[in-house]
């Protein structure tokens, strides 16, 4: 039997980012109460693969070898059993079941069993029959789903990862990505010489990004990096213009390309399975159950579908995964090459049209509650629940507006204005609001005009056109009023009245602020009340009463923290800091300064950060560093330009202060580079060097167990201030070998993963200061 060792094939590469999973099987193929283990995993995961590699390493176990059974090329009315005992050569017995003579082959035989592609066989309790009577007998099968046998362990194996959007801005993290190193290791075989550069890193993580992280998908795109850039790679990913088939000619037949891996799953599914399968096509990002119900059941089905059934089946076969959201939500999801043949599907059956129907209405009667749950104690699940599902919203909206469906466009189209307004995404959302709204109203609801107006004039304002706002707002507070919405007349106040107080038309700001105010107190509505202090503090700041402006933050700011109401705190500790700044009270400012920025950080509201960026700015420059608020003017000019959000007239004044402050100490040529100093900077980059100047770092609670030698202390100023070795080596006098090996040795003492965490390291403990580098 040892000589059945021969028959386990040889993989022509080497396995690649799977270290971890490699490791599992490993334990999993020792633990003694688990006979069977299983690899499930979606279509081109690579669960052969990773069966094969477990079974060479653990090789020495099996006194008698292993065996692999290839069951795809065996019909589905083949007999598995049957199968094995080719496999291992036992000869036919006349008369004798095959069950039996396995049995008295294998009873005292310790054989490791590499079976593959089982899912077209299931069930198979027959293997359950064998594996009980042949104790030292394993088994290391593959299939999309678990074969249901009591002895199993199923080891479920995910697509490789690829690059986050934090390892971007850094090379050496987009290539110590598993994803990146499988692509660029096959690329290598077709081009030699190939590596991940400064220049290919962003365009070879959108490579990844864009095929999920599948192995299968990635072995079929490295030859195309012999034809094409890895910029144009992604371009042609992005537009689908690309067919990743016939990467190698050693490719299992069902692995000639990714579409027909994806079909040999789709052709054993059930009917059922498969009007399901199609139908989840609509969805973008993930959905729910009752959002699959409400989807995918048509009124045209022969027979009602059973979407939960359907549901745990489809995650059992590997083709749909399950996870939980944040908020205990269970929710599902589709690969995205799963989910283009799932579409093509749908598309011949003529089935697209009706099924978005039913998404866009779903999610536009949900677009609705959230709108009305606005300035409200149940906002902020709202606010939850519109980032979770602003996928399946924009898709939503983009059909019914191509359609015609206006009603259901602009109740889309006010739910995602609220999104992007409180996200800082405000060009965007601009663009789509008004889209709708140019695209005419028609017989739509007032109510759904009102709320569209609404979105669109809070975005208008943000985006800092005071007539477009003014007359955006109007209309929906004249359609509010006459609809008897007092909510929304409220907010609509509120907004002009920041209209009004930005052109300086101070006493109408305040007739609307304390309307608001009045509706919310009369309603009882906490969160209004607080917003209506908040606005009323904005306005006295305006007018330069800032003992007045810090009052009314300061309730304001209490009051949302009392609610635990984070992106309303963030707000408040911003505009009560720059009062505090004017006040002269830089201390007190330092510190909410440092919580707006890290509150408008957790929630990802970059124009928040931007606006934070530069209040740190105008402090720094204040205390004189003048280099240090260059750089963050940089920065957050930069992310205001990626927004499309200039700022209201009142940061558009701020900024232009603190810029002429820093020309003046710096002067107009040391200033600019200043400025592209800072816009060259990554963010975690900027935020370290924010909080440097809000948060100086005291004591040793975030210094690292084996603190830097002084030399490398030396190294890390450099890296932070865009050195190469080579120029370290120079300045130091050492060689750019040695060089090396100390930011070598500074990654392991401060667990970094790249230079830019280094640099981060090196500004925020003051090992590097920008005002004190004259380059």
């Amino acid at each position: 039997m040892a000589s059945s060792v021969a028959t386990l094939p040889v993989p022509p590469t080497p396995l690649v980012g799977r270290e971890g999973e490699l490791g599992l099987i490993e334990t999993a193929l020792a633990d003694p109460q688990f006979r069977l283990v299983t690899l499930t995993g979606p279509p081109g995961v690579g669960k052969t693969r990773l069966a094969l590699a477990a079974a060479q390493a653990a090789a020495s176990r099996f006194a008698d070898g292993e065996v692999f059974v290839d069951l795809a090329r065996v019909p589905s009315g083949g007999s598995v059993l049957g199968e094995i005992a080719r496999a291992i050569g036992t000869s036919e017995a006349p008369g004798q079941p095959v069950r039996d003579r396995l049995i008295d082959r294998l009873a005292d035989r310790e054989l490791l069993l590499v079976i593959d592609n089982c899912e077209h066989f299931l069930p198979v309790p027959e293997l359950g029959e064998v594996l009980a009577a042949c104790a030292q007998l394993r088994v290391l099968s593959t299939s999309r789903e678990r074969l249901h046998l009591t002895v199993e362990r199923e080891v479920s194996i995910l697509p490789l990862p690829v690059p986050t959007a934090t390892d971007l801005d850094d090379p050496e993290r987009v290539a110590a990505s598993p994803a990146v190193r499988l692509l660029v290791s096959r690329a290598q075989a077709v081009q030699h010489g190939f590596a991940v550069t400064p220049e290919n890193a962003r365009d070879l993580a959108d490579v990844c990004i864009r095929l999920d992280g599948l192995p299968l998908a990635l072995e079929l795109a490295a030859p195309q990096l012999k034809v094409f850039t890895a910029g144009e790679l992604a371009y042609r990913l992005r537009h689908r213009s690309i067919l990743l088939a016939g990467g190698f000619h050693d490719m299992p037949d069902r692995h000639e390309g990714l579409r027909t891996a994806i079909s040999w799953s789709h052709n054993l599914m059930p009917e059922s399975e498969r009007s399901m399968f199609r139908r989840l096509a609509v969805f973008v990002g993930g959905w729910t159950l009752p959002a699959a119900e409400a989807v995918c059941m048509s009124p045209d089905d022969a027979r009602p579908l059973d979407v939960a059934a359907a549901t745990a089946s489809l995650v059992d076969k590997s083709i749909i995964n399950r996870s939980t959201r944040p908020d205990g939500v269970t929710v599902f999801s589709m690969l995205e090459s799963i989910r283009e043949f799932a579409a093509e599907q749908l598309a011949a059956r003529g089935e697209q049209e009706p099924t978005r129907q039913r998404h866009a209405r779903f999610y536009a009667s949900l677009g609705v509650q959230a709108e009305v749950g606005i300035g409200t104690s149940e906002e902020d699940l709202w606010w939850a629940w519109l980032g979770y599902e602003h996928g399946n919203l924009r898709s939503a909206f983009e059909h019914s507006l191509d359609s015609g469906d206006v009603t259901t466009a602009l109740q889309l189209a006010s739910a995602l204005g609220w999104y992007w307004y409180t996200r800082g995404y405000v060009g965007e959302g601009r663009v789509i609001v008004t889209r709708t709204l140019e695209a005419g109203t028609g017989q739509a609801p007032a109510s759904a005009v009102a709320s569209a107006l609404l979105a669109a004039g809070i975005l208008s304002w943000s985006h800092g056109d005071l007539d477009d706002a003014a007359g955006l707002l109007g209309r929906s507070l004249t359609m509010s009023e006459d609809e008897g919405d007092l909510r929304r007349v409220a907010i609509a106040s509120a907004f002009l009245g920041h209209v009004a107080r930005d052109a300086g038309d101070y006493d109408t700001a305040a007739r609307l602020h304390a309307r608001a105010r009045d509706i919310h107190e009369s309603a009882a509505n906490e969160r209004g009340a607080a917003w209506a202090q908040f606005d009323l503090g904005l306005l006295a700041w305006r007018r330069a009463s800032l003992d007045e402006a810090a009052d009314w933050l300061e309730s304001s700011l209490r009051r949302f923290r009392k609610m635990g109401y984070e992106w309303a705190v963030a707000w408040s500790a911003w505009a009560l800091a720059s009062v505090e700044t004017k006040l002269g009270n830089s201390g007190v400012a330092a510190t909410l300064a440092a919580d707006a920025l890290d509150t408008y950080e957790r929630l990802d509201d970059r124009r928040g950060l931007a606006q934070s960026l530069e209040l740190v700015a105008e402090i720094a420059s204040g205390r004189g560093l003048g280099e240090t608020a260059g750089r963050l003017l940089g920065a957050a000019s930069v992310m205001r330009r990626a927004l499309a959000v200039p700022g209201t007239a009142s940061e558009l004044a701020a900024r232009e202060h603190t810029e002429r402050a820093v020309g003046q100490a710096l002067g107009p040529e040391r200033a600019e580079r200043a400025f592209d100093a800072g816009r060259a900077l990554p963010s975690t980059g900027v935020l370290a060097l924010a909080r440097r100047v809000v948060r100086p770092a005291t004591g040793h609670d975030d210094q690292p167990a084996r603190w830097p030698t002084p030399r490398e202390r030396e190294v890390a100023a450099l890296i932070a201030a865009g050195r190469t070795n080579r120029e370290i080596g120079r300045a130091l006098g050492i060689t750019e070998k040695t060089a090396e090996v100390h930011v070598r040795n500074m990654m392991g003492k401060l667990g970094s993963r790249s230079r830019a965490e280094i640099a981060s390291w090196a500004v925020s403990h003051g090992i590097y200061e920008p005002d004190r580098d004259s380059s």
